[in-house]
Parts: structure tokens; sequence; C-alpha cells
């Protein structure tokens, strides 16, 4: 895909598709702008939820037009949108577990992705397809270790500080119900609690 904003691509064969028959996953990896999440500190800034959204939002212009692309040359495809929640807390499908299947990062102690590159600080999005596109099988690698700054700094008491092992339920390393309530309560004036960030901008991974 020929898109020089997509910082990073990947590509993972998916058992359990969302999409009967599309069974190749390709990742598209888009770097947050440090100098929004820098802006961080106890709560989300104003300006992060638009940088937020607005990343979404170009996730899912790009991974439409690589559905179309791939439609035009006669092949199955679909796509899974960046940020929309179908059931408790969660997306239809978990980009997480499509890039880190791809090789792209791992899972951190916070519940987010972690970039091997870029740390937390980045949004996914997902197109399911049926194109012949090779695949490989990578290495978990935990980023986390000893690592403890993500619970300590999660004023929800969401983050359990467990590390995550693949295979592992989300809820056992974080507290999903907990943390949304929280950005509920407290940040309703920034996009009425829907963000949050903290988490993500005090992680050694993202910090350059």
């Amino acid at each position: 895909m020929e898109d020089e904003l997509i910082s990073e691509v990947g590509f993972s064969y998916i058992d359990n598709t969302p999409f009967e028959g599309l069974h190749i996953a390709v990742s598209l990896v888009v770097r947050l702008s440090d100098a929004v999440v820098d802006e961080i500190e106890e709560e989300p800034t104003k300006t992060y939820f638009h940088h937020y959204r607005t990343v979404n939002a170009y996730i899912d212009r790009a991974a439409e037009k690589l559905v179309l692309l791939l439609n035009r040359n006669g092949y199955r495809a679909a796509a899974v949108p960046a940020s929309q929640s179908v059931g408790e807390y969660a997306g239809r499908f978990s980009h997480k577990k499509c890039a880190v299947k791809a090789g792209l990062g791992s899972i951190g102690k916070s519940a987010l992705f972690l970039s091997y590159k870029y740390g937390p600080r980045v949004r996914l999005g997902t197109v399911f397809t049926n194109a012949p596109i090779d695949t490989e099988s990578h290495e978990y690698r935990d980023l986390c270790g000893d690592c403890k700054i993500c619970a300590e700094s999660c004023r929800a008491m969401a983050i359990r500080g467990i590390n995550y092992v693949p295979g592992m339920e989300r809820s056992e390393i974080f507290d999903a119900h907990a943390c949304s309530e929280f950005m509920k309560k407290e940040f309703q004036s920034i996009g009425r609690g829907a963000v949050c960030g903290v988490c993500m901008r005090v992680c050694p991974r993202g910090i350059k």
C-alpha cells in the first residue's frame, strides 16, 4: 500500500476472522504526534482528543481506500473501523491481535499495543482480505519487563501491573470498566470522557 502517511504495515493470517473467507489481515499503523501527546499530564487535552479522532478518521479512509483497491483487482476485502465499539468496551475485532501477530509489536501492562518502533503512541486499523499475501510467524517480545509506570500513573487504578502473555484475556491485565467509568466522570469536558491517554504518555517505550 503506497501511502507515505502510514507509519507501518504488517500482514497476518487470522483463523477466527470476522469476515467469512477473509483470513489475511493487513494491519495499518499510524504514529501519533509526540508534540500533542507530550501535552498530556494528569488528564487529556482537547488538542489530543481532536488529534485522536482525526487520526482515527484518517486510518478509516486509508483502510477503505485499500478495500476499494483490492476490490478493483478482483479480491474481496472489508475494513474494521479504527475506533468503534460494538460490544462492551470492544470493537468488532482486535486490531492489536492482528498487529501483534504481524510482528509489529506487543501488548503492554496497560493493555495498549506497543509498537516495536514507536511504543504506544500509535493508532491502528485493519483490513481483511482473501488476496494471496504471504504471512510469517513472529516471536512475541515483551517490552514491559519490570516497569510499572503506567499502573502507577493510572488514576482509575485500571491497570493491574501484570505482564501480558499471549492468550491472556484483556480483563486479566486491565479493568476496562474502571477505565471507562473514570473517564466519563472526570473528563466530561474533554470529548465527553471518551479519551484519557495518560498511560500512553508516560510509557518509556514511547518517549524519545
